[in-house]
C-alpha cells in the first residue's frame, strides 16, 4: 500500500473563507462546490516545496479550554520567492499576514483535511554553507486568532431567553464570519441578555460555550463548530475506534499514562452573571484527597438552579482520582498499517476511542476516551500522529446504551 501524501496550499485572497468562491458563469464553481465569498481565490499549491509541517489543535487539559490551533510549515525557497521584500517574486505584494493556508493528506484516493488557518508570519532562513538550504517558515493559527482580535461591547439581537446556538450565531455575525463555515447546534440552555461589556469576541464565544457546557472549536476545514451539551453526551455512545497493544485493535507506538490529582474537583462552585454562587462538595473525596476546588464564573445561564446542575455534574464526574491515558502515538509511515493510517488522518475532536494497554502480571487496562487534541508531525520521511485523550467532559446516563445506560456504571453519571 502507498503512504499518505502531504498537501499544502496558500490562498492570498482577502477574507476568512476557504474553498472556491462561487462565481457566476464559471462552470468550475457550481452550487454545491463553490462557496459564497467576498473575493476570488488566489491559491498556490506548495506541496512540492514543503519540507516539513507540524500541527497542534485541541483542548488544553490544565486550563480546560480549547485553544487556537497552530501549525508550522517549512517551505524550500531557493529563489527567495517567499521573501516579502523580493520584488522579483511572483508573490510580491501578496505575502501579507493572515493569508489562508490549508494542510491535507491524500490517502487511497481520499482527501483528509488536517488544518485550515491563517499565516501570521513568514520567517526567512537563508542558506548557510554548502549543505544548507534556503527556506521560509510559515507560522499559522486558526480562526480563534481572528476572534480574539475583535473587540466587542453591545451585540445586536442578543435578548434574554435565546438558545446558546442562536447567541453563538449573533456573535459570529459581528465580524461577518461566513455562515458557510459554521456548524452550530441549537443548544440545550437559554441565556441572559448579552452583558454589553467591553471584551474580545473569543471570550464572549467561550462564555456561551461554558454556559451550555458544550464544546466550541475550529475543525480541520476551518469551520467554527459548536456542540450542545446533549451532542457531547451522546458522542460517548458512538462507535469507538479500538487501539490495543495485544493484537485486538489498531497498534500504537507510544502511550502516556497518568494517575494523579490533576483532574480531581471535590469542592465545586458555579456562578452565573448576577446570580448566587452555587457550591457543592463531596466529604468522602475531601477526606481522601484533601480539598480540590474548582470554579466557573460569569456564566450567562438564566437560573441559579442551572448553575447548581453544572456544579453537581462536575462534582460527580471529577471527585475521584482515575487511572487515565493522556495520549497515544501513531506511526503513519508504515504502509502495511492501513487502519492505523486512516485513524491517524481521520480522527478528530470528540471522536470516541477504546484504548487497551497490557500491564505486568498478565493483566490489561481498557479505557473509553474522547480525542481532545491532535498533533501531526510530518517530514519527507516520517509522519507521526499524537492523539491527546480524556474522559468525556460530560458523562451522562443514556437509555438503551450498553456503555452509558447502566446505573452503577463508571461512565453513566446522571446529567441535566
Amino acid at each position: 500500500m502507498a503512504l499518505p501524501t502531504l498537501g499544502v496550499s496558500v490562498d492570498f485572497a482577502n477574507g476568512p473563507a476557504f474553498g472556491n468562491p462561487l462565481i457566476l458563469g464559471d462552470a468550475s464553481t457550481p452550487l454545491g462546490v463553490g462557496i459564497l465569498a467576498d473575493t476570488a481565490s488566489d491559491i498556490v499549491d506548495v506541496s512540492d516545496i514543503t519540507l516539513r509541517a507540524s500541527i497542534r489543535r485541541g483542548r488544553n487539559r490544565i486550563l480546560n479550554k480549547f485553544e487556537a490551533g497552530s501549525a508550522t510549515v517549512v517551505l524550500e525557497d531557493t529563489n527567495g520567492d517567499w521573501v516579502p521584500t523580493n520584488t522579483a517574486s511572483p508573490y510580491y505584494s501578496k505575502l501579507l499576514p493572515l493569508r489562508k493556508i490549508r494542510i491535507w493528506a491524500d490517502y487511497n484516493s481520499v482527501r483528509y483535511y488536517l488544518y485550515s488557518g491563517y499565516i501570521t508570519s513568514y520567517d526567512t532562513n537563508f542558506q548557510l554553507g554548502v549543505e544548507g538550504i534556503s527556506s521560509v517558515t510559515l507560522q499559522c493559527v486558526d480562526a480563534f486568532r481572528l476572534f480574539s482580535n475583535v473587540a466587542i461591547s453591545t451585540v445586536a439581537g442578543t435578548s434574554a431567553g435565546q438558545f446558546t446556538g442562536a447567541r453563538m450565531n449573533n456573535l459570529l455575525d459581528v465580524p461577518s464570519f461566513p455562515s458557510s463555515m459554521r456548524e452550530i447546534d441549537t443548544g440545550d440552555s437559554t441565556v441572559q441578555a448579552d452583558p454589553g461589556t467591553e471584551r474580545d469576541l473569543l471570550s464572549a464565544l467561550q462564555t456561551i460555550e461554558n454556559s451550555e457546557f458544550g464544546g466550541f472549536y475550529i475543525d480541520p476545514e476551518g469551520n467554527a463548530v459548536f456542540l450542545s451539551r446533549d451532542t457531547v453526551a451522546q458522542k460517548a455512545d458512538g462507535t469507538a475506534t479500538n487501539f490495543a497493544d495485544d493484537g485486538t485493535g489498531i497498534s500504537y507506538q507510544g502511550i502516556d499514562f497518568a494517575y494523579d490529582d490533576t483532574l480531581i474537583f471535590n469542592d465545586v462552585t458555579v456562578n452565573r452573571e448576577g446570580g448566587t454562587a452555587q457550591t457543592v462538595q463531596d466529604t468522602s473525596s475531601i477526606e481522601t484527597y484533601f480539598i480540590h476546588s474548582g470554579k466557573r464564573e460569569g456564566l450567562l445561564v438564566e437560573t441559579d438552579a442551572e448553575s447548581l446542575d453544572q456544579a453537581t455534574m462536575i462534582l460527580q464526574s471529577r471527585k475521584d482520582a482515575v487511572f487515565r491515558i493522556d495520549s497515544i502515538g501513531l506511526n503513519l509511515a508504515d504502509d502495511a498499517e492501513t487502519a492505523r493510517i486512516v485513524a491517524g488522518l481521520s480522527l478528530d475532536i470528540f471522536d470516541l476511542t477504546n484504548i487497551t494497554k497490557s500491564t505486568p502480571g498478565s493483566g490489561s487496562v481498557t479505557l473509553e476516551l474522547f480525542v481532545q487534541g491532535i498533533q501531526q508531525d510530518i517530514t519527507t520521511n516520517t509522519w507521526t500522529t499524537k492523539l491527546f485523550t480524556a474522559e468525556p467532559i460530560i458523562q451522562a446516563f443514556i437509555l438503551d446504551s450498553a456503555t452509558q445506560g447502566t446505573l452503577d456504571g463508571a461512565n453513566s453519571v446522571l446529567s441535566y
